[in-house]
């Protein structure tokens, strides 16, 4: 069975933002949404999704998440195949970010970095691969990369 996986930054209802996923089923023939989803963490913003799916079917979603009060950290989320349709289990952090942007970047205007990455390691269709920028102290357009990789206990 064919299954895509896509991801959207979305509005939320407290005025911060959050990630919108998708799984979207027969992409080739009759599409079909299995299952949707908005991710949120209250006040807290998450945005710059990256979604992929393994080969058993666990999904990884990282991205970015930063409040008022919380430096701009690299974070992930998943589920696995027996989670309730339509849900994502517990935040876990994988880099808290020192620091904050503070002045536009050097391309203008006030965006946050270019990339955020996820990927299935093609030697084992089981290891998550994910990339994303935290900012290692308060200061304009001086982004780092941070890489980290995982996989979920049910792929073997």
């Amino acid at each position: 069975m064919n299954r895509l996986v896509v991801n959207h930054a979305a509005k939320t209802s407290v005025a911060a933002s959050g990630v919108r996923w998708y799984e979207i089923r027969n992409p080739n023939a009759t599409p079909v949404v299995f299952q949707q989803g908005t991710l949120t963490s209250g006040r807290t913003s998450l945005w710059m999704g990256s979604i992929t799916m393994d080969k058993v079917g666990d999904m990884a979603l990282g991205f970015s998440k930063s409040s008022s009060t919380i430096h701009p950290t690299v974070a992930f989320t998943g589920r696995v195949p027996s989670d309730p349709l339509d849900t994502m289990e517990g935040i876990k952090p994988i880099f808290a970010g020192p620091g904050s942007q503070t002045g536009g970047t050097a391309k203008g205007g006030n965006c946050w970095g270019d990339y955020s990455g996820m990927a299935i390691d093609p030697s084992n269709d089981c290891t998550f691969w994910y990339v994303n920028e935290y900012i290692p102290s308060n200061g304009n357009f001086n982004f780092h990369t941070r890489i980290a990789s995982f996989k979920f206990p049910t792929c073997s």
